[in-house]
């Protein structure tokens, strides 16, 4: 099996991200593809490799997460492949929990459990983190209720899937760049392709998720923008709205008429300043409530942008990853 890491700006943490990996023999390679950040990423790992010829490092311009996927699975030689943020820390025998899922399931794409790891105490600005753990384990819970929601919703991050099928389906998306949500996109084009997703806590490894206030709100426009996406490139699998966090009919008035143009000016300052003083005093039940409200403002305003653009404006560029490396 063929382990496939895609980095960006995080070689603080690279060299335990692949020991973790190589702890596992059944892992006969490891390629770590360096999405164009000059950070020392690449020379690390081209160290690493000296020791361990399993690691082989791969260089391409910063071109975005999928394109990275990408580049690793093609010079992959596994005949599945293990695809692994860079933040993401493999628990012992991953490799091979994968493969054995893959011998008994055709046509699969296999997502692993990948829980968030939690400090022992909360601290300020730490809001991120446990917002996405709650999500994610409540996302998991879904995929568990009802497998059908594993490729319409697909987190990856540790997932496998057959080398042949990863390359006849590819991770790009129509030639477009998502900021945030390209690993949805790729489980949609999956399950367009017949392949059947397949949830498993067992294969476990832990997230070290790590987002500012600055990142969280980047990134929440960019969600956004890519959940217009989505819609407008996959309406036969799913339906608008159906992408929105769950609210009140109120609530979401509330959001939408926060997130206009006049009202913005005036409510995201505020919901900033609430985030970071909530934080301090350690109001933690405050720090998020400001921080799912100032999401959802976000979340508004990067549709109704992607939306107001006519098809040819819209940028193909390098996504606005965050200062710490992808999502």
């Amino acid at each position: 099996m063929s382990a496939v890491i895609v980095t960006y700006n995080r070689r603080d943490r690279l060299a335990e991200t692949v020991a973790a990996v190589a702890r596992d023999a059944y892992a006969t390679e490891i390629v770590v593809v360096v999405d164009g950040s000059y950070d020392g990423s690449y020379e690390l790992l081209s160290e690493l490799a000296a020791a361990d010829p399993r690691i082989r490092p791969v260089w391409q311009d910063n071109a975005g997460d999928a394109a990275a996927r990408q580049a690793g699975v093609e010079h992959a030689t596994g005949e599945v492949v293990l695809i692994l943020d860079d933040d993401v820390l493999a628990g012992p025998g991953l490799a091979e929990k994968h493969a054995r899922v893959h011998a008994g399931t055709p046509s699969a794409v296999v997502l692993g459990y990948m829980p968030v790891r939690r400090s022992p105490a909360r601290r300020p600005g730490g809001f991120a983190s446990h917002l996405y753990a709650d999500e994610y384990e409540a996302q998991c819970r879904r995929y568990e209720a009802d497998r059908s929601t594993i490729l319409r919703s697909l987190w990856t991050g540790n997932v496998s899937l057959r080398r042949s099928d990863a390359l006849r389906i590819g991770f790009r998306t129509d030639g477009r760049r998502l900021g945030y949500h390209s690993d949805q996109a790729f489980g949609l084009r999956c399950l367009r392709a017949g392949l059947v997703g397949v949830f498993d806590r067992t294969l476990r490894a832990e997230h070290l998720h790590e987002r500012d206030l600055d990142a969280f709100v980047r990134q929440s426009r960019l969600r956004g923008q890519d959940r217009r996406a989505l819609e407008e490139l996959f309406g036969d699998l799913i339906s608008p709205g159906e992408l929105d966090d769950p609210l009140s009919p109120a609530v979401r008035a509330a959001v939408a008429l926060a997130a206009a143009r006049g009202m913005r000016r005036m409510t995201v300052p505020a919901l900033l300043w609430s985030v970071r003083n909530a934080g301090r005093a350690r109001l933690w039940r405050l720090e998020s409530a400001s921080a799912r409200c100032l999401r959802q403002i976000e979340l508004h305003r990067g549709y109704r942008e992607y939306r107001a653009e006519p098809p040819e404006a819209r940028p193909a560029g390098v996504a606005e990853y965050a200062s710490t490396g992808y999502r």
